[in-house]
């Protein structure tokens, strides 16, 4: 009898972290046209993306159906364990939504469901750091309080090495994709109510690894002493040059390193890196 923490691919926990704390992720659907495959799953990331590159328009992406999450739930509940389940953002999937749906078929039962309203791994750290504390003896009711705070500390940090997959999804035009490729411009993103921001643009990545530094400096956000979480698309070269500069600048007590998967990728597109911490 425990506590098991579930949660989804879109907050992109990395599979080591997912096996060393017995991590549930439920998977998210990517739809091309006519064909379907489970993320993380049916596709490796590279297969993923090379699909991605020559379709004409984006994929779509499909929630966990709530039928999964009650299997799920009453697996884990007929297991003696109490459960709590983390998710991506209401704001940009309807994966919580069917959660929520599960939850409310087993009154009763010891479930809690929680919208992190963010995404990637910046939601991964919240999923991890309830392990953890479950890990450590703190019961289901005060774990769930404690991600309930962090959540609203969480900031994230992404920057797009491409603007062809906003021009795919129809937030930019087709002239402004290619200016911006020309340019060699990076957007920076950040989450703000569970939704995607810009926050500002650079021309090259690592003038936009500086301006994502000077961002967090600016703000008054130290990470001395933090868990810090980086992650990317196919882009180790940007993610550790990302993590060497912040190195430089804090005394990080954990870097939580991994790669995104294809729902994020579907629409940060190859070469994105990102940074979440919790303030």
């Amino acid at each position: 009898m425990g506590i098991r923490i579930i949660t989804d691919s879109i907050c992109d926990v990395p599979n080591e972290y997912a096996d060393r704390y017995g991590i549930r992720v439920m998977p998210l659907t990517v739809n091309f046209e006519d064909t379907s495959y489970i993320d993380g799953v049916d596709l490796t990331l590279e297969e993923f993306l090379k699909k991605l590159d020559t379709s004409e328009v984006l994929p779509t992406t499909s929630q966990v159906p709530p039928v999964d999450f009650l299997e799920a739930y009453k697996e884990e509940i007929s297991l003696g364990n109490k459960v709590i389940s983390i998710h991506a953002s209401s704001q940009l999937s309807g994966t919580y939504s069917s959660a929520v749906i599960a939850k409310n078929q087993m009154p009763g039962a010891d479930i809690h469901v929680i919208d992190t309203m963010g995404i990637s791994l910046g939601a991964g750290l919240l999923g991890i750091k309830a392990a953890r504390l479950a890990e450590e003896g703190m019961e289901a009711e005060e774990i769930v309080k404690q991600i309930e705070v962090s959540k609203q500390r969480m900031k994230y940090l992404l920057i797009l090495d491409t603007l062809k997959y906003l021009q795919k999804g129809g937030r930019i035009s087709l002239s402004a994709s290619m200016l911006g490729s020309i340019l060699s411009i990076k957007p920076i993103l950040t989450v703000v109510n569970g939704k995607l921001e810009m926050l500002e643009k650079s021309r090259g990545m690592k003038k936009a690894i500086s301006t994502v530094i000077n961002k967090i400096k600016d703000n008054g956000w130290s990470l001395d002493g933090k868990v810090v979480g980086i992650n990317h698309i196919v882009n180790l070269e940007s993610r550790e040059m990302l993590e060497e500069q912040l190195k430089k600048e804090f005394n990080i007590k954990e870097f939580i390193k991994g790669e995104a998967g294809s729902v994020i990728a579907t629409h940060a597109g190859p070469g994105a890196i990102a940074v979440h911490f919790e303030m």
